[in-house]
């Protein structure tokens, strides 16, 4: 069965989260008498400040991008050489025999500008086997191996730099979607703690009964709307 996509719980950043949850435990720290007798102890407290000290430590999803690009880059840098060492060869083929001719179209490059990164390795294998069988009718043009195997090496390295690629894009993925169940674990027990401050001071002490509201807003502040608790 295929996961259900993990949904934030909070509307507010990460970084407000972690703000707003070491505010509410020096709350409750503040008020622990008051908790002891809902079987909330500084020992759970600690234990939820210890979630976000992990929480703030994990690596945010601006270095793994960053990480993404840089091997994008590489792999977009190695496949426009791939496609220079490529035409190196057809302009080969195109003097011998002519850029119209069957003998060209073989070699399966009329679209190569266009082509994905997939199609691009399968054309540049197929160069390399054309142009082996055909070494000797294009030696004339100065077509040798160094240039199949010049293609070879290429695409040997930009192979490896896709699935590195691929690799960057699921560590990425993998990495958000464990940011967010840490974020939604910590923003639950909050409000779990935080409705409980709100029920211990709600008829006697208003100052300390708002220390205790959380809301669920891109701010994090009051606006026109309902707290969420």
């Amino acid at each position: 069965m295929k996961k259900h996509e993990v949904v934030r719980l909070y509307n507010f950043s990460d970084a407000k989260l972690i703000e707003i949850g070491n505010e509410k435990i020096a709350f409750m720290r503040r008020d622990l008498e008051a908790f002891a007798s809902f079987g909330l102890d500084d020992a759970k407290f600690k234990e939820l400040e210890t979630k976000i000290i992990a929480f703030s430590n994990l690596v945010t999803d601006i270095e793994t991008s960053k990480e993404q690009v840089q091997i994008t880059e590489q792999k977009d840098a190695r496949a426009e050489e791939l496609r220079v060492a490529i035409r190196s060869v057809m302009t080969r083929v195109a003097q011998k025999h002519g850029n119209a001719s069957a003998r060209y179209a073989h070699y399966g490059t009329d679209t190569l500008s266009k082509q994905s990164d997939a199609d691009l390795i399968i054309t540049a294998k197929r160069v390399v086997r054309v142009g082996t069988a055909n070494l000797g009718d294009l030696a004339s043009e100065g077509l040798s191996n160094i240039h199949l195997e010049t293609i070879t090496t290429l695409t040997d390295e930009f192979g490896t730099l896709l699935i590195n690629q691929k690799l960057k894009i699921g560590e990425r993925d993998i990495q958000q979607e464990d940011r967010v169940e840490d974020g939604n674990a910590i923003y639950s027990l909050l409000v779990k703690y935080a409705q409980t401050g709100q029920d211990i001071w709600e008829t006697s002490d208003v100052a300390k009964y708002n220390d205790y509201i959380i809301y669920n807003t891109p701010s994090g502040e009051e606006v026109s709307e309902t707290p969420i608790i």
